[in-house]
């Protein structure tokens, strides 16, 4: 199957100013589900644009102003190819399958900073929650993790919210509301204080309009954002809790790090001799199925 998506963004500030390079997460990272049939970006005002790897691997435009302007207008239209997949279709070590497990010494060298907790003054109702939740947490790992993404699904009521910025865990377990990426944030401390590494995703979604695989993109016309947690024998799996399942074809990651800050889809700044020039953004986005050409039989 392949998938259109169209993605518009706008900046509009109420005098000319000046750009500092931005970087532009809006190309999908390739795996053995994804594949990028093709990928045209244009940019308003005129850019000199780079392409590089960051450390997390994902796939960065980096623009370089040539000029000022009073806005900025990036259109993305992009093409991919989803290959169907069973998201349960892994083996697990057999060290892991029980909780709690330890990661090799391998494994854990690497993954460190997706086992970094947060703050206690952010976190600090994370575990108390878990514990009122599940008074005797489930055994098997996968269990566990599962039934956790699908417990916020049922306990926190979505609100879209189109300001920048994420709820800490702690404030969404007190407002029991949040958006997708607040939902994702609390998941990843929850899997990091139980001893998972987890990490952050921002992408597209695809829900297929029959409404089937339980998919219901909440937050359309904007970018969604999951979870994934690395299982030994399966490794990064992505859970989002926004609809309570595991991540399949349908999702569609850009970008992925350990802090979710680092994977806003435009990331710069601007300057103007003034002190403070404010700004508004305006956000389209369309992601929508690329029918199929009928072949004829003879």
């Amino acid at each position: 199957m392949n998938v259109r998506i169209v993605h518009q963004t706008r900046y509009h500030y109420p005098e000319t100013v000046q750009f500092t390079p931005h970087r532009i997460y809006l190309r999908p990272r390739e795996d053995t589900q994804v594949r990028v049939e093709s990928f045209e970006l244009e940019i308003h005002p005129r850019a000199r644009l780079l392409w590089m790897t960051d450390p997390y691997e994902n796939q960065i435009a980096v623009a370089h102003f040539q000029e000022a302007s009073d806005e900025i207008r990036l259109h993305a239209e992009i093409e991919v190819s989803l290959r169907a997949s069973n998201p349960f279709d892994f083996i697990l070590e057999p060290h892991a399958e029980k909780y709690p497990f330890s990661y090799n010494p391998f494994e854990r060298k690497a993954l460190i900073p997706y086992l970094e907790v947060g703050s206690p003054a952010n976190c600090a109702r994370v575990l108390p929650w878990v514990w009122e939740e599940f008074p005797d947490l489930p055994g098997q790992s996968l269990d566990l993790l599962t039934r956790i993404n699908h417990r916020i699904h049922e306990r926190f009521r979505y609100q879209r919210r189109d300001e920048e910025g994420i709820q800490t865990p702690d404030e969404t377990i007190g407002m029991g509301t949040g958006s997708c990426r607040d939902f994702a944030r609390l998941f990843i401390e929850i899997c990091r204080q139980l001893g998972f590494a987890a990490r952050f995703v921002s992408g597209y979604l695809y829900a297929p309009p029959d409404g089937s695989q339980h998919i219901d993109n909440v937050a359309e016309g904007a970018m969604h954002a999951w979870t994934e947690v690395h299982l030994p024998g399966a490794g990064w799996r992505g859970f989002d809790p926004t609809n309570g399942i595991l991540a399949n074809h349908n999702f569609i990651p850009c970008a992925v790090a350990a802090e979710p800050k680092l994977t806003s889809p435009i990331q710069g700044s601007y300057y103007h001799n003034q002190l403070r020039i404010p700004s508004t953004m305006e956000v389209s986005l369309k992601v929508e199925s690329v029918p199929q050409p009928v072949t004829s039989q003879t």
